[in-house]
Parts: C-alpha cells; structure tokens; sequence
C-alpha cells in the first residue's frame, strides 16, 4: 500500500476503501472472519475464486472504485495486483485457498490475534487436504507464517521492482 498510496495522510484516508473493496469481493468469493472486536480480520478466497477478475470484481460491486479514488491509484493497484496474480498462478497451480488479506490493529498486535484468525480455517483446510498461498511484502512477517506452515516459495518484486514480496505456500498437514 505504500507503493500504491505513498503519502501517509492519503493512505490513511483512502486505506479503508480499498481494504473495503478486498472484504466486499471475498464476502462474494470467499470466506472472512473477523475478531468480535474487529481488531483483526482475515480474507480468504476460496478455490477457482483466487483471481480478481473484471467480471467477478463488477459483481461484487467494485465498479463503484472509479468514484471513490482517482484512476492512477486503481492503475497502480492493478499493476501489484497483476504482479501478485502471476506468482501465484506460478507458485500454486493447484486448487487452493488464497489468504489475500490479514490484518491485526496494531494496538493488538503481538497477543495471537493473527493466528488466532488464522488457526480454525488452517485446520479446515487440514482437514480437507487443501492447499493455501498467501504473499507477504513484509520480511518481518516470515517467522509468524513459517510458524503456523507456510514455506516461501518465491522472492520478488512487484510495482516495477519497489515492493519485495515473497510468495508463501501450506500444503496440507495431517488430518
């Protein structure tokens, strides 16, 4: 988000419509789960729903994007978007899960929320032998995905080469 909103006062104005954008597609096309006190939530797509398509993004009703936010913003979105896309149709050909968003109030982080999100549908997933993928832009955030099973897969770049990013695969555990 930095490279797409890289004045910090914009970002914290317009950062809430665009994570809003994220949960309305996943409400359609995936699963969220939240904290009671919506200091956390996480954003899963479900299988064969794990690429934003123009078609499923109108349906979802982001055809309303264009009004809130100028048009060079949603360029440069698309173009992360883009980036992130092809690592993951390189990275997770198979049938899985994208865990495209998950984020903890930073207040509230570092007491388990995040994995507390993040536990039941890893389980689920367990369960039914599937996979998952997510990407990261934070090294920092290695050690707590490592933890819970993902490997990286990939380290890259999106944004024209500003935004390092690592690709994060969980194959399924034991039942």
């Amino acid at each position: 988000m930095i490279y797409a909103l890289p004045d910090a006062a914009r970002r914290e104005r317009l950062l809430p419509a665009v994570i809003g954008w994220n949960v309305r597609y996943a409400w359609r096309y995936g699963e969220v789960y939240a904290t009671p006190d919506f200091a956390g939530a996480a954003v899963w797509l479900t299988p064969g729903n794990t690429t934003m398509t123009l078609g499923r993004m109108l349906r979802a009703g982001l055809w309303q994007a264009p009004l809130t936010v100028e048009w060079s913003l949603l360029r440069r979105l698309a173009g992360v978007w883009d980036s992130a896309a092809e690592l993951q149709r390189r990275h997770a050909p198979m049938a899985h899960w994208y865990l495209s968003q998950i984020g903890v109030e930073p207040l509230s982080q570092g007491h388990g929320l995040g994995s507390a999100l993040l536990r039941p549908m890893l389980a689920h997933l367990d369960a039914n032998q599937e996979w998952c993928y997510l990407e990261t832009a934070e090294a920092s955030n290695l050690p707590f995905y490592r933890h819970l099973g993902f490997a990286v897969v990939d380290e890259s770049s999106v944004g024209h080469g500003r935004v390092p990013v690592w690709a994060l695969l969980r194959q399924p555990g034991p039942a």
